[in-house]
């Protein structure tokens, strides 16, 4: 039996960079493509040392166990244990999965006489078209599921405490995940979270204060001087809506630093969104200040509360 060692570093470098990108995205996890394609490049010469008697050691058990919490470490250098542990346990499952399903579809595509009996099989070989079928497979599961329980979870805890940061100031209040809410300000295309003037009034320059208080928000040449005279301070956009039963409107919108969102077991930093400034109340009981974009849960990047 012989190995081309081409064939087994695409190999592996394919698995290897699809477990490590999806792992990224499932724990919502910050890191560089380039730090996940190093990785990958590193760990598909792995099997290279295998091939050498005095590393024989690397292929038991433990030494697996070793070199797989080196990777996490390596791709995503998490500073927190407990977000940490979360990557290396989405880490172990994401490879089942992949794994599961190449041998899957390598069953369903083969008879069993080849599956048990073929050479290549039982020498260790493992067709690659597999590998890359078995990445897809796996990949639209881990979607599909990820999906489910996102939007199970955001049914379940729908109010959220949120804080948004600008210019060392902060603002904290309630904030309701709104399914409905796919705002988008259409220049950026960043999703909008909606907050009352109320909550927030503090982080806004007086300019933009005098023009709530005296409902001024919807004239268009006060606008254009608050765009104007604020252009240095604080980045403003005008954002178009449209809801059920209303008319057409818009919203003053502004880009904060930073907002956090927490559910009491972890803390989500969110920075690519603009808030949009509504002047007047979104619940009638004042259980909640603002309606929180889903698009905007799903690109934060998750931190451990570590109170």
């Amino acid at each position: 039996m012989y190995i081309i060692a081409e064939y087994l570093f695409i190999e592996n470098f394919i698995i290897n960079y699809a477990i490590l990108q999806s792992t990224k995205i499932i724990t919502r996890t910050k890191t560089t493509k380039g730090r996940i394609f190093i990785t990958s490049t590193i760990t598909a010469l792995y099997p290279f040392a295998l091939f050498f008697p005095s590393l024989s050691f690397l292929a038991n058990f433990y030494m697996k166990i070793v070199i797989s919490f080196i990777i996490v470490k390596l791709a995503y250098n998490s500073k927190s244990l407990i977000l940490y542990i979360k990557q290396l346990s989405a880490f172990y499952v994401i490879s089942f999965i992949f794994a599961g399903a190449s041998i899957g579809i390598y069953y369903f595509t083969n008879n069993y006489y080849n599956v048990l009996f073929e050479p290549d099989y039982l020498g260790g070989r493992f067709p690659i078209k597999y590998i890359i079928l078995g990445v897809v497979l796996g990949g639209i599961m881990i979607k599909n599921m990820v999906h489910y329980y996102q939007e199970k979870l955001s049914k379940e805890k729908e109010l959220l405490s949120v804080t948004v940061h600008l210019n060392n100031e902060k603002s904290s209040f309630t904030a309701l995940t709104d399914t409905g809410n796919s705002l988008i300000e259409p220049l950026s295309k960043l999703p909008v979270f909606v907050v009352e003037y109320e909550v927030i009034n503090n982080l806004l320059p007086e300019f933009i204060r005098e023009t709530f208080e005296e409902n001024k928000e919807d004239d268009f040449t006060v606008l254009e001087k608050i765009m104007e005279a604020l252009k240095e301070e604080i980045i403003i956009r005008i954002i178009p809506f449209k809801s059920v039963g209303s008319k057409n409107g818009i919203l003053i919108g502004f880009k904060p630093d930073y907002i956090t969102i927490s559910n009491g077991d972890f803390i989500a930093t969110h920075d690519d969104l603009l808030i949009g400034i509504f002047n007047g109340k979104l619940s009638a009981d004042n259980q909640y200040n603002g309606l929180l974009n889903l698009r905007i849960l799903n690109r934060g990047d998750l931190c451990v509360n570590e109170n």
